[in-house]
């Protein structure tokens, strides 16, 4: 189910219900999905589904695969609320680490898997993910500027945010190869996967052989591999 209210602020009635029409919406397109194929139902059908006009379903997606493609919106945003809350002075990649982990417990990833192998046969859905993966490179680029101060250069933002969100795409492909669609832990087995290569690139790829702890222990807060985020930027003039 999408998931986007549990770490916000409080709010009011109207946008409650501005919240919950957006999952309904998204939880009746998956749900078609599902049962359908993607690319081969409506928006029209979708919003039937879900209770809603059409014109209120194009108040909130330009499409049905928006629709679909609203998850990973839905989970960045959890996921960047957990981060924003985590202390300045741990190291910067093992607050990455625990920011993904602790919003896999309020949202698990096996129907963003599901939509992951969707989109392997549906060019529309495709273009709507990576849609969705651009907006996600920058409001993680935000997050990471705020946390490590104005002076940060845009060659290192750049490359942290490409090099996070390029593991995590190795380690979805990864899962999407050798996990059973009918496993009844993808979601789990697509967790380890995403963490394993977090921690592979928080340790600096230490060993090609040996795959780190799902729970992406491994190397924390003993030296290897993990130091303080001040630490890890370059002085500007270095990047000029």
């Amino acid at each position: 189910m999408l998931s986007t209210t549990e770490s916000a602020e409080p709010v009011g009635r109207r946008e409650q219900n501005k919240i919950d029409t957006r999952r309904a919406i998204a939880d009746a397109a998956f749900d078609l999905a599902r049962s359908e194929g993607p690319g081969a139902f409506t928006a029209e059908q979708i919003a039937a589904r879900a209770g809603v006009s059409r014109r209120t379903f194009f108040n909130y997606f330009h499409s049905a695969e928006d629709a679909l493609a609203v998850r990973i919106d839905g989970f960045l945003e959890l996921a960047l609320g957990v981060f924003g809350r985590l202390p300045q002075d741990e190291p910067l990649f093992d607050s990455i680490i625990r920011a993904f982990s602790e919003t896999t417990r309020m949202e698990g990833l096996s129907q963003h898997g599901e939509l992951f192998r969707m989109a392997n046969s549906d060019p529309d859905l495709l273009r709507a993910q990576l849609h969705s993966w651009e907006r996600a490179e920058v409001l993680i680029a935000e997050a990471l500027r705020r946390r490590l101060g104005p002076a940060t250069h845009d060659l290192y933002l750049t490359a942290l945010v490409g090099s996070v969100l390029s593991c995590t795409k190795a380690a979805m492909r990864d899962w999407a190869a050798t996990t059973a669609e009918d496993a009844t832990d993808s979601g789990e087995q697509l967790e380890a996967r995403i963490l394993a290569a977090l921690t592979m690139l928080r340790d600096g790829f230490s060993s090609p052989v040996a795959v780190p702890p799902a729970d992406g222990t491994a190397g924390a807060g003993d030296g290897a591999g993990s130091q303080p985020a001040e630490a890890a930027v370059p002085p500007p003039d270095r990047l000029a």
